[in-house]
């Protein structure tokens, strides 16, 4: 009989190992801050090679160097800069195992004021660079992992950035697209979809006490997430812990789309 087909003893397991990446070799876009540089620090601190990849030359390079670890200063947005990216992860670690897509952008317009040129820059940053990054880094990938960030928005409507969710959820379905196309070669493709959480931008905004404790409240856990429980579930992702989980979101919100939608427990409150 195929030995495929049947289950590995317990004890032939190493389980010490299922949550490790050590010797393993990773491209992280958008690693020079919040969630990207997270990932980057995570993944070294399980044994992990990173190339760390960033526009912000400055931002990449501190990453980079206190993880002493390469980094490439490059737009992911563009062909040529897929092409160096991918250039430069066969120079450093030949072929990889996976990479980590932290790319994206919020354009916060109403819709009256929002155009077409908009409409196709969201595209372009939230899913054009994910089909540039496929094309280049995904040939370089063996049985390993491919991890993007979406967004708790694609599930929904928003009122203030037109294109951000649609975006979003057509990288899902991306995600769906690649792992079709590469799980014969053992490579798993998924995503992680973030709620609010502390990230850069929300830090940077000025709001009042009482609108910071309505945000907040939000998730059942009763506060915003840590840029780092992203990270971790993407480490998780790219380890062997997650062998057989391919072509799927996981949401990573504090249970915010599991409260009610209806608005009748606030009333019976």
């Amino acid at each position: 009989m195929d030995p495929v087909a049947q289950p590995v003893p317990a004890d032939q397991i190493d389980h010490t190992g299922l949550f490790r990446l050590d010797g393993n070799s990773y491209v992280v876009l958008g690693a020079g801050g919040g969630v990207g540089e997270h990932v980057s620090r995570t993944i070294a601190g399980l044994g992990g090679q990173v190339l760390c990849i960033d526009i912000n030359a400055a931002a990449v390079g501190e990453v980079a160097g206190s993880l002493r670890m390469p980094s490439l200063v490059a737009d992911t947005t563009t062909s040529d800069g897929a092409g160096r990216i991918a250039a430069a992860a066969v120079a450093e670690f030949g072929r990889i195992n996976g990479y980590v897509d932290v790319i994206g952008r919020m354009h916060r317009k109403e819709l009256p004021d929002y155009g077409l040129a908009d409409w196709e820059l969201d595209f372009k940053v939230n899913l054009g660079h994910a089909f540039l990054a496929a094309r280049s880094l995904a040939p370089l990938v063996s049985d390993g992992s491919i991890v993007h960030v979406s967004s708790v928005v694609a599930a929904h409507g928003g009122l203030t950035a037109p294109g951000y969710g649609p975006s979003k959820a057509a990288l899902q379905v991306w995600v769906k697209q690649m792992a079709a196309e590469f799980g014969p070669r053992g490579v798993r493709v998924n995503a992680v979809a973030p709620g609010l959480f502390l990230s850069p931008r929300y830090v940077a905004k000025e709001r009042s006490d009482e609108d910071a404790r309505l945000l907040a409240s939000r998730p059942l856990l009763g506060r915003l997430g840590q840029p780092y429980e992203i990270a971790s579930v993407i480490a998780f992702l790219l380890s062997p812990a997650a062998g057989y989980i391919t072509g799927t979101t996981i949401p990573v919100e504090g249970g915010a789309l599991s409260r009610d939608s209806t608005g009748l427990d606030a009333l019976l409150g």
